[in-house]
């Protein structure tokens, strides 16, 4: 299993806290991945953006991404996303109080490689970055947390 954290506003280098990293390993039930924390929603608690690398997560699109949020005892999922390539970046932009991702698009079928912007809907981010909501995300300035 490998983790890391680079965090947007935080040092880098943090290990993922192993409340995460049990979360992502035993509810999730992942065993290769990669995670980065942020602070998404600006509530001073940071989000874990989790990109599963196993390839029963993963198609010829890309693999599957999840937003993880803090709560009591553990997290909740706040978003399960297919055919996600990277780079995964936290955007400057932001929707409904929760900054919006850019997630790379291509492969299976989609020629023509793209940034996907997806912005928060109140509940979740878009669970295909490939169709709308999702809509390309032309000069979007962010940083990036998963390479």
């Amino acid at each position: 299993m490998f983790a890391m954290l680079i965090a947007a506003g935080m040092p880098a280098g943090l290990p993922v806290p192993d409340r995460a990293v049990t979360f992502i390993r035993d509810t999730l039930e992942i065993g290769r991945y990669r995670a980065a924390a942020a602070d998404l929603n600006g509530d001073g608690a940071a989000e874990i953006i989790v990109r599963a690398e196993a390839s029963n997560f993963c198609g010829s699109g890309g693999c599957t991404l999840y937003v993880l949020s803090p709560r009591a005892g553990g997290y909740r999922i706040v978003t399960r996303m297919t055919i996600t390539q990277p780079p995964i970046r936290v955007l400057a932009t932001s929707t409904r109080g929760w900054r919006d991702l850019g997630v790379r698009v291509g492969g299976g079928g989609i020629t023509r490689w793209y940034e996907a912007r997806l912005r928060f809907d109140g509940r979740s981010y878009p669970r295909n970055p490939s169709v709308a909501p999702a809509r390309p995300a032309e000069n979007a300035q962010g940083r990036t947390v998963l390479d």
